[in-house]
């Protein structure tokens, strides 16, 4: 397309979801590839400290359409037990409009390259449908074009001696060739497919984080994801606790901890991320500040970062800490990593954070 004069812009981030591309959310580095080509130059690099917003980007080249591929880093979004599966798909599907509307209100097009089969002990087959579905569903709403990738891709390669996801060269080039075989016949009647202002994409996360929500954290590193409001703990006292009003707050608790039960990647070939955080279940030996009304509590940690586990992710059950915490609401930035949470469902309480301002 370049060599028939068309002007191309490319941006690649790998491991990128739309948290890093949507304004709404802080800007988030990429340490496992980038690449960038315009008609003017092109660069290759290993990291960049802050991937580029989709919004800048468009004002930046004023293209008339735009080609999206992603979707393999929201199946950790779509099945998280931190929260009911209504509001996985709800959070899903706003992040897909979100973007549709910044394309739509810059008067572009847009293409959309839904993610190919993916090995189905790795993500099972109705799981991979229902995203196709929410995408599809989302993306029409703008008018936007899809190409469903998983009607010509088959994950044959075995699995986990593979990660399940990514394709080899052949299989890669049969895939890409599929997909421009596809999007020239959309470029020949794209001027059926008439963009228009959006009218429903209300953000449906928070908006990015104060500056202060970016110091580093030896506990959870820079850029550590997480949602507001996931499962909490088995044992709560039943005692009256306003739930909202403790998460609104933000309070910070100090507690000495017990490890009770934890959540576990033991092979990281099972991460799609250089990092992941797991889920962890403790017992409340003592309340320093006298703040906490619970007997357990469950906390997010950063178990692997740059591919390696963590010293968190090395705690053994019987172990005690002690940890100040907040409730992972208080972060609506930390939503970009995958989410190990391998504990039994429990939607009574917040899930707490180690802070990330000590």
């Amino acid at each position: 397309m370049r060599e028939s004069g068309i002007d191309l812009f490319t941006v690649v981030a790998g491991g990128a979801s739309p948290y890093y591309w949507l304004k709404a959310y802080q800007p988030l580095p990429c340490a496992i590839g980038y690449w960038q080509k315009t008609p003017a130059n092109e660069k290759r690099l290993g990291y960049v400290r802050a991937v580029p917003k989709i919004e800048d980007l468009m004002d930046e080249y004023e293209p008339e359409i735009v080609v999206i591929q992603t979707g393999v880093n929201l199946y950790a979004t779509l099945r998280s037990k931190r929260r009911p599966h209504d509001e996985n798909r709800q959070e899903v599907r706003g992040l897909i409009e979100q973007m549709c509307g910044a394309i739509a209100e810059r008067e572009a097009k847009s293409y959309w390259i839904l993610p190919p089969h993916s090995h189905e002990n790795r993500y099972p087959g109705d799981l991979q449908e229902e995203l196709a579905v929410i995408m599809k569903e989302a993306v029409k709403e703008y008018n936007g074009a899809v190409f469903e990738s998983r009607k010509v891709t088959h994950f044959d390669d075995p699995y986990p001696a593979t990660d399940g996801i990514h394709y080899g060269p052949e299989d890669s080039r049969q895939w890409a060739e599929r997909v421009a075989a596809d999007f020239q016949v959309y470029l020949r009647i794209n001027g059926s497919y008439a963009s228009r202002v959006p009218i429903r994409a209300t953000p449906i996360a928070g908006l990015a984080p104060p500056p202060a929500e970016t110091a580093a954290n030896p506990n959870l590193p820079e850029g550590n994801p997480g949602l507001a409001l996931p499962p909490a703990g088995e044992g709560a006292e039943p005692i009256k606790v306003d739930l909202n009003e403790l998460v609104r707050q933000g309070a910070k608790v100090e507690l000495d901890l017990r490890l009770v039960a934890k959540s576990e990647i033991k092979s990281l070939v099972d991460v799609p991320y250089q990092n992941a955080l797991g889920v962890f279940e403790y017992e409340v030996v003592k309340d320093r500040l006298g703040n906490y009304p619970f007997k357990k509590i469950r906390v997010a940690h950063g178990i692997v970062f740059h591919r390696h586990h963590t010293g968190a992710a090395r705690r053994e059950i019987g172990d005690t800490i002690a940890l100040r915490l907040v409730p992972l609401a208080k972060y609506p930035s930390l939503q970009t990593w995958q989410t190990v949470d391998d504990l039994t469902p429990n939607f009574d309480l917040p899930l707490y954070t180690p802070t990330l301002d000590d």
